[in-house]
């Protein structure tokens, strides 16, 4: 997941303003364990690093944004997440967005990741390393605009089995 960030920071520096991207400064682990007990969502230990490395990132040309501890727990909280399934809402809360209706979903009992689309259709996420490697693409085919990044294109070619 490190890599997977440093990438994302990388290309936030250099071209926030071709793919429009937002980064909420990293969590702490005290920070991470009181969003856990206040909000009662277990993060998985995916998403407790990543939130240590970046806090939440919004982005205009993501695949899917992952939003901020302090969002997710708002929405929870305000039942967002009934919306998923008739009666099944409480199994599932949503981490984030496309901003377009699809929608990033863990299930509560074993932090399994989906992609709700805004069709209804349902995608299974193997892992959010995966997931951040797709928006590394979605951010790579707007900044090769711009130009050749060699860090962003190496890592992409490392990483083609994701894609």
């Amino acid at each position: 997941m490190h890599e997977e960030i440093e990438i994302i920071k990388l290309i936030a520096e250099n071209y926030s303003e071709e793919i429009g991207i937002s980064l909420e400064p990293p969590k702490s682990i005290s920070e991470i364990n009181e969003f856990e007990r206040t909000s009662g969502i277990s993060l998985t230990d995916e998403l407790r690093e990543f939130y240590q490395l970046a806090g939440g990132f919004d982005s205009i040309t993501a695949y899917m944004n992952l939003w901020s501890p302090e969002t997710v727990a708002e929405h929870f909280s305000e039942g967002y997440n009934d919306w998923f399934e008739e009666g099944d809402g409480g199994n599932y809360v949503v981490l984030g967005s496309d901003g377009a209706g699809s929608y990033l979903l863990m299930r509560l009992a074993d932090g399994h990741l989906l992609r709700y689309g805004d069709e209804g259709e349902v995608m299974d996420i193997s892992s959010l390393k995966d997931l951040m490697c797709w928006n590394i693409a979605e951010f790579y085919e707007v900044i090769q605009e711009s130009g050749e990044d060699e860090r962003v294109a190496g890592y992409l070619e490392r990483n083609s089995d994701r894609l």
